[in-house]
């Protein structure tokens, strides 16, 4: 059991947990009493009975319970059980609340919650309150489901309104309080709302905890209950190193240090966290939001029965701006998100038919999607998962239209949901079935629909890499970043790949640095869905490739000496790599398929070091060029996309065309001047630019001697390499 930092989470175990509320036990100090509230899967109750505190100690269906209060080892603290095994399933989370009397909980010191397990006491989740201030009802923590599994996160949100306030904000109906009070901190003004309730929450006599009633049990003399240990205390009431009884700013208060966490248990920020605000209203309203931070806002919409409801933000000149809401969904309970600017009051214009509530809350308590979930209406999500693909159904409208309403997904990333940020998943009329690609999450979803849908997420398989380098092949589907590992380190070494396309764009991977700077390494639009290229350039032990627009695909790292000789004339499809051993030779590189796609020919060291042999035209003419042989070896890349067919000749270098005072051609070409050393001018048919390079005994390109049409000086024999696209001339 680790300390935990707002925001983080930790799975706990489905048993019988104990919850102690716990504080310094410091004379003059608030008094604190702790409460659980059982929400649904929108984040309210389903009653009053859904609020476990002091008066009012036991769920009726016994799943959670009010324990009192013990005092020991220095330490006040309150106690909640929880079996999470009897939970009912329509209860999604488990709210941990206290409420302070006599101050604020910037007042109470050494304010923790901590859960144990009830049968050996041993600690699962511990979160220290660091940064209260002047809130008077605070939300230490939560249990909640997840893939069947509970969770504990740590929230640690306050209301400047007391328990009333708090229970309001999560549907409990608060006689005679104060109407829609805002969880604010006492820094910032409290926003007033609307006195008008909804008729929908049905009016009650006033609930238990309203009633007068002894004081909590911790004031109270006389022996502990029976479910105290004996003194000495046991060790989660074990005193806790005192905080400083006024909040301090976070960078001064003392980091409690705590181990990695699960991957899906690391804090992420979906963005600023903030007090609730909730304004409730009738047909036409304004609602006004100042001091809250810059970035994503979730705005949450509800609308009694039936009738037409719309939401527009009011940008600066107080016209409709963003549109969040448009909708005629009877009942509807939705979300919605808008990204901030922070430099003034947030505005919405609400235009509906009936009794409305809008509540303004950080992006972090939207829903998870984790590997399924079931809405209706506009919803925001967050997804912190992998790779997946996503299964989308949708009922269509609630006309009973089958190819009426719509629904579409946009997804962002944590922290944003700005326009340029967004990029559209799926946009689908009318009723549904269908599957979309999801990458890497955290992530924020904005879904826009007319009626109900379900969300399904499978995650991809992940290569394992220990059977990856064991068999040597790299298996995956869809967008992975994969660190492939050298079987011959030290030297470079062969990559067979096959990677298909997901969309018309193609496929496209990239070379990851120690920086995560990117370099493009396979193209579908150059390389194909498979072939072979030469990889690990520099004989690194390892390489990271990230792979984008794809669906299924393999990749296969081999020895070089897995290269076929190039011993006399080949044809081929797409990349290929030969070897070639032997002295410095020409080559001639033909097209023998119909199609103008990029075709190339390198020479490849096996030091890694490359150079241009030839490159064809969009025709089917001959080109020819020179094969740079280092140390006697060397090997021949083909770069070519799929459908491209191509032919490969080899000749040695004495067949290169020669000349001592003018040579014609088109294209690549490797020619030999026999002449003494002499001016020779370069010519371009047309205007297309080329280049002549000189060339050293192993046909490494040394010297680019000129660009473009114009005179240079060679110092006598040699073999010269023109690259050009077009007809050139060269002469004395």
């Amino acid at each position: 059991m680790s300390h935990m930092i707002k925001g983080a989470n930790v799975p706990v175990p489905t048993e019988v947990l104990r919850v102690a509320v716990s504080r310094l036990a410091q004379s003059g100090s608030p008094a604190v009493d702790a409460s659980a509230l059982l929400l649904d899967a929108v984040g309210k109750v389903r009653g009053d009975a859904d609020l476990v505190f002091y008066n009012q100690p036991q769920h009726p269906s016994g799943a959670v319970r009010h324990l009192g209060a013990t005092e020991g080892g220095g330490q006040l603290a309150q106690w909640l059980e929880l079996d999470l095994a009897r939970i009912e399933p329509v209860v999604q989370r488990v709210v941990i609340a206290a409420s302070c009397e006599g101050g604020t909980f910037g007042a109470v010191p050494g304010l923790y919650v901590q859960a144990v397990s009830a049968a050996s006491g041993a600690p699962v989740a511990h979160y220290p309150v660091v940064d209260a201030a002047a809130e008077t009802a605070f939300v230490l923590g939560e249990f909640y489901r997840r893939d069947g599994v509970w969770k504990f996160r740590a929230v640690g949100q306050g209301w400047a309104t007391g328990l009333a306030g708090l229970a309001t904000d999560f549907g409990i109906v608060v006689d005679g309080a104060a109407p829609a009070p805002v969880a604010a901190p006492a820094q910032a003004p409290a926003h007033a709302a609307p006195a008008y309730a909804p008729t929908y929450q049905q009016p009650q006599p006033a609930p238990a905890y309203q009633q007068p009633g002894p004081a909590p049990a911790y004031q109270q003399p006389g022996p502990a209950p029976a479910y105290q240990q004996p003194h000495p205390a046991p060790a989660y009431q074990q005193p806790q190193p005192a905080m400083p009884q006024a909040a301090a700013p976070q960078d001064a208060q003392p980091q409690v240090p705590h181990p990695a966490a699960p991957q899906d248990a690391r804090p992420v920020s979906f963005g600023p966290e903030f007090p609730v605000y909730v304004q409730r209203g009738r047909g036409q309203g304004v609602v006004s939001v100042d001091g809250l931070p810059e970035g994503p806002v979730l705005v949450e919409l509800w609308h009694q029965g039936e009738g037409y409801t719309c939401v527009y933000t009011l940008n600066r000149r107080n016209k409709d701006d963003d549109l969040l809401f448009n909708t005629t969904l009877v009942d509807l309970r939705g979300s919605a998100a808008v990204h901030h600017k922070g430099n003034r009051p947030l505005r919405l214009r609400v235009d509906a038919d009936n009794d409305w509530t809008v509540q303004i809350r950080p992006v972090s308590v939207a829903r998870e999607l984790g590997e399924g979930l079931q809405g209706r209406g506009p919803e925001v999500l967050t997804y912190r998962g992998k790779l997946a693909d996503l299964d989308v159904s949708f009922a269509g409208d609630e006309d009973g239209d089958d190819e009426g309403g719509s629904m579409s997904i946009y997804t962002a990333p944590a922290g944003t949901v700005h326009e340029d940020k967004r990029d559209l998943l799926m946009y689908e009329v009318g009723r549904l079935n269908q599957t979309f690609p999801l990458t890497e999450g955290p992530l924020i979803l904005l879904i826009e629909a007319d009626g109900a849908w379900s969300l399904r997420a499978r995650p991809l398989p992940t290569p394992d890499p220990v059977i990856a380098q064991r068999t040597g092949m790299y298996e995956g589907r869809g967008e992975q970043t994969v660190t492939l590992v050298n079987p011959t380190p030290g030297r470079p070494c062969l990559l067979d790949y096959t990677i298909v396309s997901e969309d018309s764009w193609g496929y496209r991977t990239e070379l990851l640095d120690e920086y995560d700077e990117a370099e493009t390494f396979l193209e579908g639009s150059q390389d194909g869905d498979t072939g072979r290229v030469v990889a690990f350039r520099e004989g690194q032990a390892e390489i990271r490739i990230r792979i984008k627009g794809a669906g299924d695909w393999s990749l296969r790292p081999m020895p070089l000496e897995h290269a076929p000789p190039l011993q006399g004339p080949v044809e081929g499809v797409g990349r290929a790599v030969f070897r070639h051993t032997g002295a410095p030779m020409m080559l001639t590189l033909e097209r023998t398929s119909r199609d103008e796609t990029p075709l190339v020919v390198n020479s490849v060291q096996t030091g890694g070091r490359t150079a241009i042999t030839a490159q064809a035209g969009n025709g089917r003419r001959p080109v020819s060029g020179p094969v740079w042989v280092q140390n006697g070896e060397c090997y021949v890349s083909v770069r070519a996309p799929g459908e491209t067919a191509w032919k490969l000749t080899p000749a040695a270098a004495q067949s290169a065309g020669s000349f001592d005072r003018k040579i014609e051609g088109r294209g690549y070409t490797l020619v030999y001047y026999s002449g003494p050393g002499a001016d020779l001018v370069f010519k371009g048919d047309g205007g297309v630019i080329g280049a002549v390079w000189g060339l050293d005994a192993s046909f490494e390109p040394v010297d680019r001697l000129q660009v473009g049409p114009g005179k240079f000086r060679v110092a006598g024999p040699g073999f010269l390499q023109v690259r050009i696209a077009g007809k050139w001339e060269l002469s004395v």
